[in-house]
């Protein structure tokens, strides 16, 4: 099913139930309210993209950058050095930190931690990832300018099923994985894992790295991922969950110069229990509580231009604590109106001995209302979400979205509202080390207006679905005098997508591309980080039953950084799946014609050897071939 006809699929849904299915799209047997949050906005007016557990089975060896920036139209994601590495993000012309992810609806942003980590997580414990696009912030809080990112882990399908996976490539690299599900009477139970490795490939050219660097300069990485969902059915009317996940990760951080040795530990512990009632025919009640903790452990080794050995950081924490309760209430009235009532309560504190800082537990409570009209033939959706903030003040925002189909071949789409983003730990906290940027505790939130018009056309076996898009930030935190301030200034961002689908009996073909104009006031530039152009096309061929082929296209427009300027490529990856029984075989060929290019710009400090001091860029994924062997029973 192609990404359009997805999202009309979505669009045509009926308000949320216990249990709700979306066709072919995905089978659940029974589906929470916070589960069914983002159908529930696409079909208000927001536009939502899904990537299928199929689709990110033919990535192989591929992390949830490479997934996201193929599949997801608008969204720029790219690892800084590689798989399971840190990265830029930019959703519709946004600032990473403007982008709310979630992990299986727990907010993997907070206040001290508005950075994503997702370097120590495998795609393939992953069922499926819902973007929503444009400001979300009624429904999730803060962060949620540009849009809205969950990763949803693997789960029960209605279906016992066991699956091992085993994939390497010659880089070179291993990745294996296990899942299991079953019902055992009314209790359904999945479990998950996987394992990745791999010694990678060098980041830099020759010519940047210094003698001082290490000796092995291709950065490597191991990721493993344990986890487990038991769902209760009680009756017909309740039902309880319970959800645990452990992450472990070695990640290697190189540096071109002085480091001969460094990487980060990382370890993430996550759980939740909730409990979904449906109290009468017209009420529905979910009660939930989550405990999120990241921890991480940064080593480094240097080596000075005397060849003296110098150990920098040992062991050295950084890290945050999360936890929190949420409520959430659904009202389905008689006359094509409906509401949902939500609360929040979030505390979390961090500590990092790099930034040489250790927070106060904070807390953001916050209270929320949609009100869900039928008028007209359309699904309209308004809501109001106050929140406060320990130390930061209070936060009113707004949204008014709506869907209306016109005829049977055009239906529009609409949303506006309001946002904020509370300031990072970097931003708050972080001391001027090696010519970095000086943190103020004092720091506003930033406030931001967004705005997304859209339409579907559905013709014979054609779709065509462009959006218009714009947001400000205002209060913007940027940096002045090498220190974080609330500038004067704000950032204005607008743009069109434009998704192509089409399909015949034995073929399908999906094209995407997005332009986003993002400016600071005053300015003519593009703000850093952020490509004004992205473009993808995906073809599959099926000439048989068992056999299907793969060309998948994407291309990174130009972004600045430092300066210094990287993007600019094409990338072309070749793929085959064969099917045979229980026997899944994937072949694909990354990075096909083995262009140089370059994915990010690496900014030395002040300790680098003189003639190392400019910026440089580091070059992306070279060619390498991957197979993938999965046996489903």
């Amino acid at each position: 099913m192609s990404r359009t006809r997805l999202l009309l699929a979505i669009a045509l849904l009926p308000m949320a139930t216990p249990a709700l299915a979306v066709d072919e799209v995905m089978v659940v047997t029974h589906r929470t309210l916070e589960e069914s949050l983002t159908l529930d906005q696409a079909r208000l007016g927001n536009s939502l993209v899904i990537v299928e557990r199929e689709q990110i089975e033919r990535f192989g060896q591929g992390d949830i950058n490479d997934i996201l920036a193929q599949l997801v139209p608008g969204l720029f994601a790219a690892g800084k050095g590689g798989r399971f590495d840190g990265a830029y993000y930019s959703l519709q012309g946004s600032r990473k930190q403007d982008i709310l992810w979630l992990i299986d609806g727990n907010r993997l942003n907070n206040r001290l931690y508005g950075g994503i980590y997702l370097d120590s997580l495998n795609p393939n414990i992953i069922e499926r990832i819902e973007v929503l696009k444009g400001g979300q912030g009624i429904i999730y809080g803060s962060d949620a300018i540009a849009g809205v990112i969950n990763i949803v882990t693997r789960n029960y399908q209605g279906e016992s099923e066991t699956s091992v996976g085993i994939g390497t490539d010659t880089l070179p690299s291993v990745n294996t994985d296990l899942f299991l599900s079953r019902a055992y009477g009314d209790v359904e139970v999945s479990l998950f894992g996987a394992y990745a490795w791999s010694e990678g490939y060098q980041l830099w050219r020759d010519s940047d790295i210094h003698w001082t660097a290490a000796d092995d300069v291709e950065r490597g990485y191991r990721v493993a991922n344990l986890g487990g969902k038991v769902r209760w059915v009680l009756d017909d009317d309740r039902y309880l969950t319970l959800l645990a996940q452990w992450n472990d990760s070695d990640l290697e951080r190189l540096r071109p110069y002085g480091t001969i040795d460094s990487n980060n530990e990382r370890e993430e512990k996550i759980a939740t229990l909730d409990y979904q009632h449906r109290l009468n025919p017209k009420w529905m009640l979910q009660l939930k509580a989550y405990y999120h903790a990241w921890d991480s452990y940064y080593n480094r080794i240097d080596q000075n231009e005397s060849g003296q050995i110098i150990v920098m950081d040992d062991n050295s924490y950084w890290g945050f604590e999360d936890y929190g309760l949420k409520a959430l209430m659904h009202w389905d009235g008689e006359s094509d109106q409906s509401w949902l009532f939500g609360a929040e309560l979030q505390r979390y504190r961090g500590e990092d001995e790099v930034m040489d800082f250790v927070s106060e537990t904070e807390t953001v409570s916050s209270l929320f209302a949609q009100y869900r009209p039928r008028v007209l033939d359309t699904d309209l959706a308004l809501g109001l979400r106050y929140s406060n903030i320990t130390g930061a003040g209070d936060s009113l925002n707004w949204s008014v979205g709506g869907d209306h189909e016109y005829n049977d071949v055009i239906r529009f789409n609409a949303s506006i509202g309001s946002g904020f983003r509370l300031p990072t730990a970097e931003e708050l906290y972080s001391v001027e080390e090696e010519g970095g940027i000086t943190g103020d505790p004092n720091l506003k939130p930033e406030h931001s207006l967004n705005a997304n018009l859209g339409a579907l056309m559905t013709l014979s076996d054609w779709t065509l679905e462009p959006l218009l898009f714009w947001r400000q930030v205002d209060d913007l935190i940027g940096i002045e005098d090498s220190t974080f301030r609330n500038l004067e200034g704000r950032v204005e961002t607008y743009g069109i997508e434009v998704l192509l689908g089409t399909s015949g009996e034995h073929w399908q073909f999906n094209m995407a591309s997005s332009y986003a104009s993002s400016q600071e006031e005053g300015s003519d530039e593009q703000i850093d980080q952020v490509p004004q152009w992205l473009a993808s096309a995906d073809l599959t061929l099926q000439p048989t039953e068992f056999l299907q082929l793969f060309i998948q296209g994407h291309y990174t427009g130009e972004f600045t950084q430092y300066d210094t300027k990287a993007g600019d490529y094409w990338l072309l990856h070749l793929g085959a799946q064969y099917r045979l029984a229980r026997h899944q075989f994937n072949l694909r060929l990354e990075n096909a014609l083995d262009n140089e290019y370059d994915v990010s710009v690496f900014n030395p400090g002040s300790s680098a050897p003189e003639a190392h001091r400019e910026p440089i860029t580091t070059r992306g994924m070279p060619r390498n071939l991957q197979f993938n062997y999965r046996y489903q029973f």
